[in-house]
């Protein structure tokens, strides 16, 4: 069973890898990034105000809904959905004061599928922050960035998210996460707890002091690769040799580094980009957000099962209001059971049916296009 479920892993990193190296992903990038400055731009062109970002989620949203290409047995597709309602707001504990606040603007998804099952999936949750004509970026309200840096024990009180508890760890330190826009339609991206050192004792943050923010990516596969990558022939067989190794040695606690070598470049983690380009490659390739879920068991069960609990909601919603479009996109998410049977819709959840003001972006990458 091991060297199957290993042979399987492999089998689906190659071909993520071999992806990544194609024309056709580079062109699926520059759309993604297309659509989502069309709305950036309008909105500036508009001179939008910090209370109409709701309209720009909204309108980068709709640019990015039903994005897609089928090219060589890989599909990879972004579906999105706003949800409209009153703000989405969750309480915690802000250095002994009970307090309320905004929990994200945006959630970002993606799911890595092969043979009709989720191998991994990773998400993070975005607040969008505008920066006025001088590229400054106004701080001197630190509770979201305290909320979405360091995740206290928090529940939904107003909007879609649920109405319990929730203990999230952040092993990635990129579970929340803020996206800093400037003209003429462009965002810089940084995790929340890098952000919250870069901003500890300030009230502002402005454009010069985005460098501070740059950091290489740090990766599962920490290994050194061939320059010539991806032309070279790979040693296979000694790395699922490595592999199986690895897994039979975390199972028993000892811990060692996440992958062999040769992998460097997908499923990794890091927390920042400096424009939108650099985001959106790092998003598809799988580095952006927490691993909420991994063939390998290795990942955040707690934010896998606040994500689930909060689709489940949505479709709830969705159905009473009769809204295709989110049946839809809940069914879209939950089409492909992950390799273990997880995960699911969860029914009697208790949330604010008036609730809403929060958008998702859900790419997937099906490495078989749902076929055996």
């Amino acid at each position: 069973m091991w060297i199957e479920k290993t042979t399987e892993v492999i089998e689906v990193l190659k071909k993520y890898l071999k992806l990544i190296a194609t024309e056709y992903f580079a062109k699926y990038e520059k759309d993604f990034v297309r659509k989502v400055q069309i709305g950036l731009i309008k909105a500036y062109q508009q001179e939008f105000h910090e209370p109409g970002m709701v309209s720009v989620i909204e309108e980068i949203i709709n640019n990015l809904n039903e994005l897609s290409i089928s090219i060589n047995g890989v599909k990879i597709s972004t579906k999105s959905i706003f949800i409209h309602g009153n703000k989405s707001q969750v309480e915690f504990e802000y250095y002994g004061k009970r307090i309320q606040r905004e929990l994200g603007d945006l959630i970002f998804i993606l799911s890595v599928i092969y043979k009709r099952r989720k191998y991994f999936e990773k998400f993070t949750i975005s607040q969008f922050k505008k920066g006025n004509n001088s590229l400054r970026w106004d701080f001197r309200k630190k509770e979201q960035v305290y909320l979405l840096s360091r995740f206290p024990s928090f529940r939904g009180i107003k909007g879609i998210i649920p109405k319990r508890e929730f203990n999230l760890p952040n092993y990635s330190g990129c579970l929340g996460s803020f996206n800093l826009l400037f003209r003429p339609g462009d965002f810089l991206f940084v995790s929340a707890p890098l952000l919250e050192i870069s901003t500890e004792n300030k009230k502002s943050i402005e454009i010069v002091d985005l460098c501070k923010f740059w950091e290489p990516p740090s990766y599962y596969f920490t290994y050194p690769i061939p320059f010539d990558w991806p032309y070279i022939e790979i040693d296979w067989p000694y790395i699922e040799k490595l592999f199986y190794l690895w897994r039979k040695l975390w199972k028993y606690g000892i811990p060692i580094p996440f992958f062999p070598p040769y992998f460097i470049g997908i499923l990794g983690f890091s927390r920042s980009a400096s424009n939108i380009h650099e985001f959106v490659d790092k998003y598809l390739r799988g580095n952006v957000g927490e691993l909420t879920y991994s063939v390998m068991r290795i990942h955040n069960p707690p934010a896998f099962n606040f994500l689930h609990a909060l689709l489940s909601v949505i479709m709830a919603k969705g159905q009473k209001e009769k809204r295709t479009e989110i049946i839809n996109f809940v069914n879209e998410f939950f089409k492909y059971p992950y390799s273990g049977n997880e995960g699911g819709i969860i029914e009697n959840i208790d949330f604010d049916h008036e609730g809403g003001g929060i958008g998702i972006i859900y790419t997937s990458i099906d490495l078989s296009e749902g076929k055996e």
